[in-house]
């Protein structure tokens, strides 16, 4: 396959985050023609500002829950999600950690992935590109730990198990404030800031506050090939007209939630006459389930000042050694969000008076998030006469018992460091995984080892959505490693063609 004219494109991009931003900036650099499409608007440092209210409305999705309650559930998980140009790392925390190799071992059950010599997909097929993003992204420890977080790890050292400084993208000009609402100081090296403009400097072109409805697809036969391709997009722009776009090469990047409905209302089950690997898209959800402890103190902490998460635990992120990864010192950076997080005793959100005299000591507040490594269990799809996006995914018996446990261990240290009392979280999730999952075998996923479909020449899935088992880290820096790896392989295959 070639990437050449008459198309309007050599390759068009749906999303621009973690899984877009790489894949756009290296075919751009080869000289590639590139269309990038971003639901979300284009906001750069001069526009954050830190006031939560705006960046709640520009910068993240709206608001999604599980709808569990369809299948005799109770408990509800909030899924989030970036909605702006550089996608979730324009407004998450920037942790950036290697997948641990035991999930390696866990992909490979899930999805029999191995590498091109035909062993076990590993650390070793990863770490060039694992260099090459924390070379581009300014990856280091993070050490500017503040009083707030000084005493929860005090706490935490009394009861005997410290926290660790994090990696994260972000470079020396941090004041540690910020993250959630789009870093004012450009510290934070997302992919806005490291593949995004510089691609748009070089000359990809991008349309933001842009909608793709559809991607366009070829017959079997109909070019030559003996399976279904692409052909372009057709997208709503920022101007609310119906435009189309063609290219031989379309990379869907558009985020784990996003991603499998958009390939489903394009029809891709028809075109490829609704395939073993088709019928995988939207299925294995995962969403490594968090949930936050927050502990009131005497002193004034004013934990919101501080980087969100400069400090965790892996100590326990293995589900053989309890399954929860614990990061610290959170507080939502904002009071909106920390009230939208309060539960009660019974996990009921809480409001009103209760609701009212804790806000009045959000400055007291610290809180340690816990991710819990969960079973890829869940389904994202369409109700089919709603037409309404749906998103099931169980908090079963295994996974309360791994939150309790770490929420007992939370409540414990933060006693130990002199709490008054501990509140807990809503259910949230911001590392949703494995929705078109990257594997060898079509019956048991969707796209394979270099991120192409298994049923359509041309497509290319490269976010979140390919992971093919929860991992138990932060996933934004292996979706960037992914997203490079994907575009050595595409690059690699058009000069093969030419």
């Amino acid at each position: 396959m070639r990437l050449k004219l008459p198309n309007d494109y050599d390759a068009i991009i749906i999303g621009s985050g973690a899984g877009g931003g790489p894949i756009a900036w290296q075919l751009t650099q080869e000289g590639k023609k590139v269309a990038i499409i971003e639901a979300g608007g284009f906001y750069t440092t001069s526009d954050f500002n830190r006031f939560e209210l705006l960046a709640l409305r520009n910068l993240w999705w709206k608001p999604r829950w599980t709808s569990n309650y369809e299948i005799g559930l109770k408990d509800e998980i909030a899924l989030g999600m970036g909605h702006c140009v550089g996608g979730s790392t324009t407004i998450f925390t920037a942790v950036a950690h290697r997948m641990p190799e035991w999930n390696y071992k866990e992909w490979f059950q899930a999805s029999g992935l191995r590498n091109e010599e035909g062993e076990i997909f590993s650390q070793k097929d990863m770490e060039p590109y694992y260099d090459q993003v924390e070379k581009d992204t300014s990856v280091r420890e993070y050490k500017e730990w503040d009083d707030g977080l000084k005493k929860i790890e005090r706490g935490f050292q009394k009861i005997g198990h410290p926290f660790h400084p994090v990696r994260a993208y972000i470079n020396l000009q941090c004041e540690q404030s910020g993250c959630l609402f789009g870093c004012p100081t450009e510290a934070k090296r997302g992919t806005l800031v490291c593949y995004i403009i510089p691609s748009v400097l070089m000359g990809a072109e991008i349309f933001y506050n842009s909608r793709v409805t559809r991607i366009l697809f070829s017959q079997a036969n109909e070019n030559g090939s003996d399976k279904p391709g692409v052909k372009g997009i057709e997208f709503v722009n920022d101007k609310g007209k119906i435009k189309r776009l063609e290219s031989k090469i379309v990379i869907v990047a558009a985020g784990a939630l996003n991603t499998p409905n958009l390939l489903l209302d394009s029809g891709i089950e028809q075109v490829s006459d609704y395939s073993p690997s088709s019928k995988q898209i939207g299925q294995n959800f995962g969403a490594n389930t968090a949930t936050i402890v927050f502990g009131k103190f005497d002193e004034v902490l004013n934990d919101w000042l501080l980087h969100p998460l400069s400090a965790h635990m892996e100590e326990f992120a293995q589900k053989e050694k309890g399954g929860f990864l614990l990061e610290a010192s959170e507080v939502m950076e904002g009071p909106l969000s920390f009230a939208e997080f309060l539960v009660d005793e019974e996990g009921v959100p809480l409001w009103g008076l209760r609701q009212k005299k804790i806000l009045k000591d959000y400055k007291h507040f610290a809180g340690v998030f816990i991710n819990i490594h969960d079973a890829n269990d869940g389904r994202i799809f369409r109700n089919p006469e709603t037409k309404e996006e749906k998103f099931h995914k169980p908090v079963t018996a295994e996974d309360k018992q791994r939150i309790e446990t770490a929420r007992s261990m939370c409540r414990e240290a933060f006693h130990a460091a002199g709490a008054k009392e501990t509140i807990n979280s809503i259910y949230a999730s911001h590392h949703v995984q494995g929705t078109c999952r990257m594997g060898e075998d079509p019956r048991r996923s969707v796209v394979n080892l270099n991120c192409e479909s298994h049923d359509v020449d041309g497509l290319y899935v490269v976010d979140g959505s390919i992971i093919p088992s929860v991992i138990d880290i932060n996933p934004s820096l292996t979706i960037m490693a992914l997203s490079l790896r994907a575009a050595k392989s595409l690059l690699k295959r058009e000069s093969k063609a030419a």
